[in-house]
This record gives C-alpha cells, structure tokens and sequence, in this order.
C-alpha cells in the first residue's frame, strides 16, 4: 500500500469521525436521516445547542443551531426525526423538564392535515420556570417585607413615646385596680356560695313542679283545644250561610234597583209615586169633607139601598 493511499484513507476515516462525532455531540441520529423544523422565541435564557425536543414526553430531535435576528427575536432551528409528522398549527414551548433539569423545547402537536415542511416555522413560546418566577418575585417581596419591617419600628417608636413613666404608672395602677376588683369579686362568690347553691335548687324545683303542673293540665288543654276545633267548624258553618245570606241580599237589592217587582217599580218609576200621591190627597180631601158635611154624600141613597 503506497503512501497516498493511506494518507487517503486517513483522511477519509478523520471526516467520517469528525461526521459522526458532530451529530454525536448535536444529539442527533448518526445513520438517520432527519428535516429541520425553525421556531422563535423573545428569549432563550439556559437554551443551548444539543438540547433535547419532546413531544407527548418522547424526545423526537434536538436544537441544532440558535441565533439573533434583526428583530431582536431569537430563530432556533430544530433536527427532528424523519419519521415524525408535525402540523402546522403545532406549537413550541421552551420550558425546563424538572426543578434542576436544563431547559428543553416541548412541542404541543396541533390538529391541522397539513404537515410543516422542511425548513418550515412554528410558533414558540418562552415559559418561566417555578425558579425565575421566584427571582423576579424576589425583589417585590423583598422591598415588601423591608417596608414592612419600616413601618413595625415606626409603630413601636411610637408606642415607645407613648407609653411613657407616667402612662406605665397609670397602666400599672389600671391591671392593679382589676385584680383587685377580681379578688373581691372572688371572695364574694366564696362568701354567698351556700346562698348561690340554695337559689339554684329552689330553682330546679320551681322548674321541676311547672312541669309536673304541665303534665296535670295536658288532658284539660287537649280537651279545650278539641273544642275550639268544634267551635271553629261551627264558625266556618255560621260565615259560610252567612256569606249565602248575603248573596241573596245583594241578589234582592240588584233586582229592586233594576225595576224588578212592586218595590222596584215603585222606587224606580216616578209615576207610581206620583199617582199615589195624588190618591193620597184625593182620598184626604174625600175624608175631610165626609167628615164635615156627610149629608152631602149620603142625600141620594135610599134606607133600602143602604141595607
């Protein structure tokens, strides 16, 4: 074997190391073949080249390269494997797996039937991990207890200038004056305990007899109240025919203020009353004058007429 043949093959097997090394150190298939699929993010803070894509929890590929564009936006171009269909409507999250894991990209796969193509673009996301959103709390919680903290001595110069020699004098004298007050109270109670125990028995036996007075008088009270129930049916009778009574009243009095019958005519027809009017008079004057000349009237009967 000459010399050139193998510098030649030297060559040769170095590229391939180098090839193999390279997807190696990208984490991505050697002997696989696999499409590149680009996302932007505003920011990939712990993103790196060889960081693992997943999908439903399945690595499928691997960050390949990871650049600034004139938009301030961050392109990232990701080697997914050949065999994996990603819609168009998918969606890149650059998340971290675990509370100390690195970060990762996870793809939510969409619904659509159209697939992204080589070189294709889907949309990405930046998500705050449980530690970053702890640091940017950080400072606000920490201005927050700081005034807190602020505020607490504040009070308690306060209370300081307040509770001066002679305010804890009358405070002192204050707690002592209550004990006191308890202390006699106290001897009070043990002085009238007897009187206390005698009023409370008195007591259980007033209690005790009103119940005993209760029980005794339960026959009487069911039987009262078996007749009010009585007497109110008795009642709702009496209220029901009067109600009837009433009705045929009302009926009466529709009928006469209609017309109908002698006493409505003769309230309703003027006539009626007019012309016993008029006979009332007739007959008056009749009666007067029979009254002061009967001769008048009785001069053209005969005795035997008469009977």
């Amino acid at each position: 074997m000459s010399n050139e043949l193998k510098v030649g093959l030297t060559v040769l097997l170095a590229i391939a190391a180098a090839y193999i090394g390279f997807r190696y150190m990208s984490d991505m298939p050697i002997f696989r073949q696999t499409h590149e699929v680009v996302t932007e993010f505003d920011r990939v803070d712990g993103l790196g080249v060889g960081n693992v894509v997943y999908m439903n929890g399945v690595k499928i590929g691997s960050v390949i390269n990871i650049e600034l564009t004139r938009e301030s936006r961050v392109r990232v171009v990701l080697s997914i494997e050949l065999d994996v269909d990603i819609p168009v409507d998918s969606h890149a999250r650059l998340t971290s797996i675990g509370l100390l894991d690195g970060k990762a990209i996870v793809i939510e796969r969409g619904v659509s039937d159209q697939y992204v193509k080589f070189g294709g673009t889907i949309e990405g996301t930046y998500v705050d991990t449980m530690m970053e959103a702890l640091a940017d709390r950080g400072q606000e919680l920490g201005d927050d207890i700081s005034e807190s903290f602020t505020e607490l001595n504040q009070f308690l110069l306060k209370l300081n200038k307040t509770l001066n020699e002679e305010n804890r004098l009358s405070i002192g004298q204050s707690i002592h004056n209550i004990e006191s007050t308890t202390n006699a109270v106290s001897q009070v109670l043990t002085s009238r305990q007897k009187e206390l125990e005698d009023a409370i028995s008195s007591a259980n036996r007033i209690l005790a007899q009103l119940d005993t007075m209760v029980d005794d008088s339960r026959p009487q009270a069911d039987t009262l109240m078996a007749n009010l129930k009585e007497s109110s049916k008795d009642l709702k009778k009496i209220s029901k025919e009067l109600d009837q009574s009433v009705d045929q009243l009302n009926q009466i009095l529709v009928k006469i203020n209609n017309g109908n019958g002698t006493i409505g005519q003769l309230l309703n027809d003027p006539s009626l009353y007019q012309n016993a009017d008029s006979i009332s008079v007739e007959l008056h004057k009749l009666l007067k004058g029979i009254n002061e000349n009967p001769g008048r009237y009785l001069r053209h009967m005969t005795l035997i007429e008469l009977f």
